[in-house]
């Protein structure tokens, strides 16, 4: 198996990388959240597995790892997310399962018990399709190819971003925070920018003449929906 960690004490990550290798199991490797950005988005925009499990800290030099969590969750939505950090309050372990991860280590840690975990996570992970389809809309995030009745779609790496986020969601509605959040992580975005990104997927994926499946709720955020089901 193979797992992203994110971790920005190299003495910690080091001593924990050389452990995991002897217990069969890979790592790639980052120290900060713009590391780990750059190496998930190489890894697929979402929902194909690049890795059996992501390993991340709280707190990290530049950014918060509930934030990153989030961003990888939508990314990588098959891949289990386990925290392996200092903080032990109640509130940050509400915070990191409230962002995706599906399991909380707290430091000082025993590496055989977190290679056991490891281990249990991508083994309780269930066989997943990387393709994603709604009526007559079909995605391959591997190939990263979309279709509609025949037809080829050309995305933007945001709309690639964006879809993939609603792909994991559907048909439940995505609050405008969490494209947010995911989408413009190290900036405050604009709300002209939200609108801009949401109409550009919206006019790709619907011509005039197709049935819109990009469904969007003032008050609960936006969603891909079979057509009667839009608004």
């Amino acid at each position: 198996m193979i797992v992203l960690f994110v971790e920005d004490d190299s003495k910690l990550a080091q001593q924990t990388i050389n452990f995991l290798e002897n217990e069969g199991i890979e790592v790639d490797y980052a120290a900060g959240v713009k590391s780990a950005l750059a190496i998930s988005e190489d890894a697929g925009l979402a929902l194909a597995t690049a890795y059996d499990a992501i390993i991340l800290d709280m707190n990290l030099p530049d950014g918060n790892g509930v934030s990153l969590a989030k961003i990888l969750s939508a990314r990588l939505p098959h891949t289990p997310i386990l925290f392996l950090t200092g903080q032990a309050a109640l509130e940050d372990k509400v915070a990191a399962f409230d962002a995706g991860a599906l399991d909380y280590l707290t430091k000082p840690f025993a590496m055989a018990e977190l290679a056991i975990r490891l281990k249990l996570l991508a083994r309780k992970q269930p066989e997943h399709s990387d393709t994603f389809t709604l009526a007559d809309l079909q995605v391959n995030f591997s190939e990263k190819i979309i279709q509609r009745a025949g037809r080829g779609i050309t995305l933007s790496p945001q709309q690639w971003q964006l879809l993939a986020l609603l792909c994991r969601s559907s048909p439940a509605y995505v609050a405008k925070a969490t494209i947010l959040s995911t989408i413009w992580a190290d900036i405050d975005a604009s709300n002209d920018m939200y609108k801009s990104l949401i109409s550009r997927l919206r006019n790709n994926i619907s011509r005039k003449h197709e049935a819109a499946l990009l469904s969007i709720a003032p008050k609960q955020g936006v969603a891909l929906r079979e057509p009667d089901r839009c608004e």
